[in-house]
């Protein structure tokens, strides 16, 4: 993201920011009805290859049917009209990044780690080698390809791993009735979710200008790492806390616990080393241009000081089961998205679009941590 926001123009850098928020939707969606559901219930299911198979194939019913999708709303909505020549590009590109996830996320919840960073790896290779190669210089259409391709090469792991381990999904509607059981809270929470993380970052285009806009999302860049790594953390442990909570409630929330402190230490390092140096940060990044947007990283390591904190309630959740308390906790989000949007914006810029989000964090946390109070699972003070 990073390197495109350095080389793709303002306008194609612009169209490719908002088919990310679009894809992520989407990812989201994957994830709620087949990701998560699997990671929570493995361990408790007999027929582990069976099950695995069967999440394989739904997530590749899901991708296909999320390209029909895109396809149609090219064809007939106006406003992507823009999109319309990127068509066949944007449906590779969310087919291999759909598949690529899965199989990354899936590895992790199996504690199959080094196949998770093999996939991560490829994929790293070739992204850097295609764009390293390619002689038509970095245009919107040969990036979403060289991704595209890059995502179902470094799927390859998984999709070996299909083939060696496969087995008829016989017990498919048993595995079916579960995924809808936890998914259809998980659906709505992934729609929340999305609108009271992005609310914020689509309306301050409209309020702030295009190159506001540009500057939120290169920050955004700039602490995706940090995005990334947490949800690999959750990923990988969410099992673990499962596993305990089957022993004992006790373990399961020292084990939370213990493995929070530790992950509170060293984000805090890096998250006030960001602070600090939050001019060298943007400069570095987007160059002298986005100088002016240093305090903007000074913000954002703030609000993912909050959403650090609120993971091991996420994990907590997740463990007891709890969606209808996510789905509260979004619904809560997002109204106060809408409702604050104008204030912030419209007085604050871009301090009041960072300070929106951070607020959002803070109520979830607060009503989360109280509603796992309730279920004798209270982490924090």
């Amino acid at each position: 993201m990073l390197f495109l926001a350095q080389k793709l123009d303002l306008r194609s850098f612009g169209l490719f920011s908002t088919l990310m928020l679009f894809v992520y939707l989407a990812m989201s969606i994957t994830t709620a009805m087949v990701i998560q559901p699997f990671q929570v219930s493995y361990l408790k299911i007999e027929q582990k290859k069976q099950y695995f198979v069967f999440a394989s194939l739904g997530i590749l019913i899901l991708t296909v049917l999320f390209v029909i999708l895109i396809k149609l709303l090219l064809a007939i909505v106006p406003i992507f009209s823009e999109y319309n020549s990127f068509g066949n590009d944007i449906a590779f590109f969310t087919f291999g990044l759909l598949v690529q996830d899965f199989f990354r996320k899936t590895f992790l919840g199996l504690c199959q780690i080094k196949k998770s960073l093999l996939i991560d790896s490829v994929f790293l290779i070739l992204i850097l080698i295609l764009f390293y190669f390619n002689k038509d210089g970095i245009q919107l259409s040969n990036t979403l390809w060289i991704i595209s391709f890059s995502n179902i090469v470094s799927s390859l792991p998984g999709i070996i791993y299909f083939i060696k381990n496969y087995e008829t999904p016989t017990s498919w509607r048993l595995f079916l009735d579960n995924h809808i059981q936890q998914g259809k809270w998980l659906v709505y929470i992934s729609f929340l979710q999305w609108g009271s993380s992005n609310f914020f970052i689509l309306v301050s285009g409209i309020y702030l200008g295009i190159e506001a806009l540009g500057a939120l999302r290169l920050v955004q860049s700039v602490f995706g790492v940090l995005g990334v790594a947490l949800i690999a953390i959750e990923n990988y442990v969410l099992p673990k806390v499962i596993y305990f909570h089957q022993q004992s409630v006790s373990k399961a929330k020292k084990y939370l616990i213990d493995i929070s402190l530790i992950g509170l230490a060293l984000f805090g390092t890096i998250l006030t080393f960001i602070f600090i140096f939050s001019d060298e940060i943007i400069i570095l990044t987007g160059g002298l241009k986005y100088q002016k947007y240093g305090y903007v990283v000074k913000i954002m390591s703030i609000l993912y000081l909050f959403i650090f904190l609120n993971y091991p309630i996420r994990i907590a959740i997740k463990t007891l089961v709890l969606n209808k308390i996510f789905f509260h906790g979004y619904v809560i989000s997002f109204e106060l998205s809408v409702v604050t949007f104008h204030f912030f914006l419209n007085y604050f810029g871009l301090y009041g679009a960072v300070a929106g989000l951070a607020i959002n964090q803070f109520v979830m946390t607060l009503y989360w941590q109280k509603q796992l109070k309730k279920n004798q699972f209270q982490l924090w003070i």
